[in-house]
């Protein structure tokens, strides 16, 4: 599990690389940067399918591991100590769900940034 944590993490900071990289208004920049985050938005979904698993995974146990000690807790606190045991995988989980929706939401800033240029251009033809 720690390898698939390690290299998600990895793709992670890349992604976030991608994502702070500033761009100018130029509409050919701007639809390569279009298609480069779809590709982006595609695999950090099928990342954080993969984290989701992981903390599955790692859910399951953490419970088993519960289960065969010899320590009674109620439910809430249990449930407690098992998100305790997970707080990696679980800022993972959390950290590709932001990015992959920060993914989503520079894709439309960036359709919006496409057609404002496009409209400027039809203004700057028609003389206006």
């Amino acid at each position: 599990m720690k390898e698939v944590i390690d290299r998600l993490d990895k793709e992670c900071y890349k992604l976030q690389e991608f994502l702070s990289i500033t761009t100018s208004n130029e509409p050919e920049e701007l639809v390569v940067r279009l298609s480069e985050l779809n590709v982006w938005l595609a695999r950090s979904a099928i990342m954080l399918a993969e984290a989701k698993q992981v903390q599955d995974i790692c859910t399951y146990r953490a419970y088993r591991e519960y289960i065969d000690g010899a320590v009674q807790l109620p439910a809430s606190a249990l449930k407690k100590y098992v998100e305790s045991q997970l707080y990696e995988v679980n800022y993972l989980v959390n950290r590709l769900d932001r990015l992959n929706a920060a993914c989503v939401h520079i894709g439309d800033n960036i359709r919006t940034q496409i057609s404002f240029a496009k409209e400027e251009l039809k203004l700057t033809r028609s003389g206006y």
